[in-house]
């Protein structure tokens, strides 16, 4: 797929992964518009980077994803790719009796629900271009559990799963929407993980993450997998528990 001049939504687009995969699809001459929750954020990113559009809106809030689909549609008919980058990771205690319901799952509402419904919401405007494309963004946590992070790999294992079911759907309705799925491993780069890196675990850098994904979009790929996230797939499928007990130990 041809990266320049598109129109491109990146959720979660002001920080992190979301905000490095922003700039360099600016950079190669597209109007790029970034989401995020936080006017205030919004405005010194765009005033920071000249050229990024802000977008304020929730991907964890279903009339707020309505809403900014529907601005899209009548201000941004164009947009041609969706990059689904919003996400939380929070590391907490099944057992902590303080942790109540909601906070428990609100990786759940940003992480899949975020994911699946901008999908859905843009799909029609996507459907109607020439040529388009939906990147989601995993984790090499979909492979083995984090049990220090109980609810993150669960969420990023339904967005790996969802993402397979989209790409077979669309294979068979409209083939000009292609689906990427991106599985990063450890970013120390990136705000996600606020308690500190895990040092067992080996980091990748933005840049380098950035570089992998892009060509992966590219080629059209399904799926890119760099790093250390091999390791962790491959160990998904044969030793999953003793990996998993290992990061339980920090």
């Amino acid at each position: 797929m041809n990266l320049s001049n598109r129109t491109i939504v990146v959720t979660g687009g002001t920080s992190g992964i979301g905000l490095s995969f922003a700039l360099e699809l600016l950079n190669r001459g597209n109007k790029v518009i970034v989401i995020g929750r936080n006017q205030a954020t919004l405005d010194q990113v765009s005033y920071k980077h000249n050229g990024l559009i802000g977008l304020r809106g929730d991907v964890s809030n279903a009339n707020s994803v309505r809403e900014m689909a529907a601005t899209l549609r009548d201000h941004y008919p164009e947009v041609s790719i969706l990059f689904n980058s919003a996400g939380i990771m929070r590391a907490f205690e099944l057992m902590d009796d303080s942790l109540d319901l909601e906070r428990a799952t609100a990786e759940i509402e940003t992480n899949l629900n975020g994911t699946i419904w901008m999908t859905q919401a843009l799909l029609p405007q996507l459907a109607r271009q020439n040529e388009a494309m939906i990147v989601t963004v995993s984790s090499g946590l979909s492979y083995v559990t984090s049990p220090l992070h109980p609810v993150y790999s669960a969420t990023k294992a339904g967005v790996h799963m969802f993402t397979d079911a989209l790409r077979i759907q669309l294979k068979k309705s409209k083939k000009n929407i292609h689906v990427m799925e991106l599985i990063p491993p450890l970013v120390a780069e990136t705000n996600l993980l606020p308690d500190g890196q895990n040092d067992s675990i080996p980091s990748m850098s933005l840049d380098t993450l950035v570089k992998h994904g892009i060509q992966g979009m590219e080629k059209n790929k399904k799926r890119v997998v760099p790093g250390f996230s091999k390791l962790l797939r491959f160990a998904g499928k044969y030793f999953p528990d003793t990996l998993s007990n290992a990061m339980a130990r920090g």
